[in-house]
């Protein structure tokens, strides 16, 4: 039968399928595999195991139609994606979201206790600590290296990589509205929860 879904909803339908589909093959690997009968429960054994062969082969074949169908719907959804450039996108999601992670990792990474590189020299060379042994230790200071224009211009970055992403996520998103048809077999309609 076939539907005709937006591109967002077909990906739902083939996350859905999945998550039935590995199910189903739990319950044909434990069928086929790990049925067990205690030995002093002989009645009716050759029903039960008849019945649970049934039941295996039936998710067999459910799994078998539905693992097309997955390849089907992704392998279509793969070809409009290419055609619409959503993979180009993504990928500038990316790359923006990540020079504002580091953008924004040197800006809020800077303190207040920071000394710039000119100020060292006006630093004690040595400080009394009160620890178990009254040691006297090196001061150790962080650097100041980023300098205000830095930080400035790594606000803008920041800023512009936001937009950039948040921009190219509403493209994502629009086209993602984009509807096409997709033929899925009758038996895997149900565990796809597609309405027939």
């Amino acid at each position: 039968m076939k539907f005709t879904l937006t591109l967002s909803r077909w990906h739902k339908v083939a996350e859905r399928t999945n998550a039935a589909l590995k199910e189903c093959e739990a319950r044909v690997k434990a069928a086929y595999t790990n049925t067990t009968v205690s030995s002093w429960n002989k009645d009716g054994v050759e029903e039960k195991a008849a019945d649970i062969a049934r039941r295996a082969a039936q998710d067999l074949m459910l799994v078998e139609a539905g693992t097309r169908a997955v390849e089907t719907i992704r392998a279509t959804l793969a070809i409009r994606n290419a055609e619409l450039g959503i993979a180009g996108r993504l990928a500038q999601v990316e790359g923006a979201k990540r020079r504002a992670s580091l953008y924004k990792a040197v800006i809020e990474g800077q303190k207040p206790d920071m000394v710039r590189a000119q100020s060292v020299q006006n630093l004690p060379e040595q400080v009394n600590q009160s620890d178990w042994l009254s040691r006297r230790s090196a001061l150790v200071v962080t650097l100041q290296t980023a300098d205000r224009d830095l930080l400035e211009d790594l606000r803008e970055k920041f800023s512009l990589e936001q937009s950039r992403a948040v921009r190219a996520l509403d493209e994502i998103a629009d086209l993602n509205r984009e509807r096409i048809e997709i033929e899925v077999p009758k038996e895997v309609i149900e565990i796809a929860r597609l309405a027939a």
